[in-house]
């Protein structure tokens, strides 16, 4: 199996990054993993797991990598899958490529090259070739290609792992912490939803944002003295990944406002880390957390607003809202995903 390695070098923190990793630490033993990246320095990558081969090339421009570098390395290592967590694969490649997609969608179209631009076309119609996996709690993909269902599965570090607060990042006793879509609407949206509940807890519960790339960064900082939430809010750098599961572990909430991503994304993250969480409600959120969450109206920023004040500050709310989260997550099971997996592959092949 060739894994595209392409997230863990341009976004760490990003749920595709996340979910990858998670493929790599329950990749059935019957099968070889070789981890594809397109650059030779692995930042430590080579650490993900013992028994992941490293192959590298340098390749700076997205769509070069998904439609011509991923199927050359795959042919030339003799791989028989190449499995990725974005939604696009190579148009014209002869290798099976399976998709687990670990994205949220249209809202994060970022800024492409021109040559990037064509590289995510044909990367989209590339998708109608692949295999779609997704999870059997959400409802049915739209996306084109052969649908394949598995169980959901979070990273067990996020249920196993019990680290102490990053001393370096001085992170408050109590924070909120997003970490959801970063385009300029959605970080418009966030801070408007958070003017609704930052002069009432902000001091207390200041909101946490992770997952910024520089351009984003750059916008988030300037638009923070226009909503006059300066003091209550904090942006954190891209962090290792055992820091990351700590900032998880050591929240008081997660504000989601988009729809979930599929694989990866921060609600199942806070679910396993048993934290309340308040998300937009719509089909796949509903379906995702059940009980296990406050869900409020799409749009409606000053409910979402009040949300975040009861979830932290209603010690009833928050117990409630914990314990459903425990039972949600507990239904996740590493094993019967791993089984499932190769199940898969076995099919494809």
């Amino acid at each position: 199996m060739l894994y595209d390695g392409w997230p863990l070098i341009h976004q760490p923190n990003h749920a595709q990054s996340i979910h990858l990793r998670t493929l790599l630490a329950l990749a059935p033993e019957e099968t070889e993993s070789v981890l594809a990246l397109p650059m030779e320095n692995d930042h430590g990558i080579g650490q993900l797991a013992e028994t992941v081969e490293l192959l590298s090339v340098q390749e700076d421009d997205a769509g070069t990598w998904k439609q011509k570098q991923l199927p050359r390395l795959a042919e030339q290592y003799g791989a028989q899958i190449i499995h990725t967590s974005s939604r696009s694969a190579s148009l014209f490649g002869r290798v099976n490529t399976i998709i687990s997609p670990a994205d949220f969608g249209s809202q994060e179209s970022g800024e492409y090259s021109l040559r990037s631009r064509l590289g995510q076309s044909l990367g989209r119609g590339g998708l109608a070739r692949a295999h779609i996996l997704w999870p059997s709690d959400l409802p049915k993909s739209q996306l084109p290609g052969t649908q394949l269902s598995l169980d959901p599965v979070v990273h067990p570090a996020f249920i196993e792992a019990n680290a102490d607060p990053p001393a370096h990042l001085d992170l408050p006793e109590t924070y909120i912490l997003y970490h959801g879509p970063t385009d300029p609407p959605s970080m418009l949206k966030l801070l408007e939803s958070w003017t609704w509940a930052a002069s009432s807890i902000g001091e207390y519960f200041p909101l946490l944002i992770l997952g910024l790339e520089e351009k984003d960064r750059n916008f988030v900082k300037a638009r923070l003295p226009e909503f006059h939430v300066e003091d209550y809010v904090k942006l954190l750098p891209a962090l290792p990944f055992e820091d990351l599961i700590a900032v998880y572990q050591h929240c008081s909430a997660l504000a989601h406002l988009a729809p979930p991503s599929a694989w990866g994304g921060p609600i199942r993250h806070a679910l396993a880390s048993a934290k309340p969480v308040v998300a937009s409600n719509d089909p796949s959120s509903e379906a995702l957390v059940g009980p296990a969450a406050y869900l409020v109206p799409p749009d409606d920023l000053r409910a979402f607003g009040a949300a975040l004040i009861s979830v932290v500050v209603d010690e009833k709310v928050t117990e409630k809202l914990e314990e459903a989260a425990r039972k949600r997550a507990s239904n996740w099971n590493k094993k019967k995903f791993t089984e499932e997996l190769l199940s898969v592959y076995g099919k494809i092949l």
